[in-house]
């Protein structure tokens, strides 16, 4: 499914190209959003290609932004090496964005095992509390704020608002 996004996304912005010569330029770090003839500044750290409107389509705007920073707030040891919990500042992030920091982070630790990621650090808390024993609150949190889990440094599941995106093994 994310693979035949990517293609049509591609597809789009090739015809698109074709027809002005001035499409955008995609990358592995942006997702397409068409709509409006208004384009808003990006937050830091974002970055927005936006292609010409030929008057009869909206013009084509790329959005992403890198994870620039995170906190790791738990770490668990078990047999096979270290799950860490780790919390990223708010962000307009794409599932490519995710994917990709979730890579560095195991580049980044040698020792990595499993991740799970968030944006809000009472989330990370509340995914401590047993599942069976989560408030209505608490629950409400994770759907919100809990991004991805990594299992076994090469399985990625995207989760709350991102779980509409497929999961499976990393850098695939």
């Amino acid at each position: 499914m994310r693979f035949r996004l990517l293609t049509l996304t591609a597809l789009l912005a090739l015809v698109g190209a074709g027809c002005n010569g001035d499409g955008p330029e995609l990358s592995t770090d942006s997702t397409i959003v068409i709509g409006g003839s208004e384009t808003t500044a990006p937050a830091d750290g974002a970055t927005t290609t936006t292609s010409g409107s030929d008057g009869t389509s909206p013009p084509t705007t790329l959005v992403g932004e890198t994870v620039s920073e995170h906190e790791v707030v738990n770490e668990i040891p078990n047999d096979d090496g270290i799950e860490r919990h780790v919390v990223i500042p708010n962000g307009a992030y794409t599932d490519v964005d995710l994917e990709n920091f979730v890579i560095d982070l195991t580049e980044q630790y040698p020792d990595l095992y499993g991740a799970e990621v968030f944006d809000d650090a009472a989330a990370a808390e509340a995914f401590l509390v047993p599942e069976d024993e989560r408030t209505d609150e608490e629950v409400a949190l994770l759907e919100r704020h809990h991004f991805v889990t990594l299992t076994g440094r090469a399985r990625i599941d995207f989760r709350g608002p991102f779980s509409e995106f497929p999961g499976g093994a990393i850098g695939s």
